[in-house]
């Protein structure tokens, strides 16, 4: 388990030594991956032309739009933050950047939660539109039961493994399906901030996740909020991505302008140790 959890700041310190730290500066720096409920969309854009982006997405949670918050029931929701009032709200967003975005790409797109519960209703409500980006995300289980608040109180092994068995089977699931018209899974190993305890076949899982992906033309992410607090997991991620051939993503997960870019100095790092493709 040691080698799943190392801490942030021993892996960097690894990496920064690491020859492939001199190659960054010549990769794209892009973020697929941030939201705006807790932070106005100029801060957020300035946050990201300060990290010198060259392609910034803003892809806000659909459970933070009031008709799906009220009519889905989801089990894993942000108790603070904005909520719209409609697409129209959300898009209207975009029209108010101004010369921070200047020789920066920006994506208009959302994170979307695939249950089986609702992947109908959600589906129907985000194909109303087109959009840059789209993700897709497992926040809970088919019981509604949220992945990152349920488990942490497990110390059974076998219980363990069957949520993330679980887990994978959900994701295994959403890559599957045509509810929305996704070209990233994220945080595909959101479990471990909830569940420590890995299967022993863990890499198994990641492979067959990844060969999943690479055959329905989905890439997965390297999420900086995994690799904050599992950065060797996520390492074990882009050496499936690598065997399998999938493409990757890079993601910070920012809601807040300070974390725009985050940890994805070890995600550039990765891409270029396993030679990844990048969506």
């Amino acid at each position: 388990m040691i080698a799943y959890f190392l801490d942030i700041h021993t892996w960097k310190r690894i990496m920064d030594s690491s020859p492939l730290a001199s190659v960054r500066p010549r990769m794209i720096r892009v973020d697929n991956h941030s939201h705006i409920i807790h932070a106005t969309i100029q801060e957020m854009v300035a946050a990201a032309k300060a990290n010198s982006l060259t392609e910034y997405s803003i892809t806000e949670h659909v459970s933070q739009f009031r008709e799906l918050r009220s009519s889905v029931g989801f089990g894993s929701v942000h108790d603070k933050g904005r909520i719209f009032e409609s697409l129209k709200e959300y898009r209207d967003e975009f029209g108010k950047i101004g010369g921070e975005s200047l020789g920066m790409k920006i994506n208009q797109g959302l994170e979307v939660d695939y249950s089986p519960r609702y992947e109908v209703k959600v589906g129907d409500f985000v194909n109303q539109e087109d959009w840059d980006i789209l993700l897709c995300s497992i926040h809970e289980f088919e019981d509604g039961k949220d992945i990152e608040r349920t488990g942490r109180e497990i110390v059974d092994r076998l219980v363990a493994y069957a949520r993330w068995y679980d887990y994978f089977r959900l994701e295994q699931m959403a890559l599957e399906s045509d509810f929305v018209p996704f070209s990233v899974l994220s945080h595909p190993v959101r479990m471990s901030r909830a569940v420590k305890l890995v299967p022993p076949e863990i890499d198994d899982l990641l492979i067959d996740l990844a060969t999943t992906a690479r055959r329905r033309k989905k890439a997965l992410e390297l999420n900086g909020n995994d690799i904050d607090y599992a950065p060797g997991l996520v390492r074990r991620l882009a050496m499936a991505c690598s065997k399998a051939g999938c493409k990757v993503s890079l993601g910070s997960d920012a809601h807040y302008p300070k974390d725009i870019f985050q940890n994805m100095d070890v995600a550039m790092d990765l891409v270029q140790e396993f030679k990844l493709q990048l969506l």
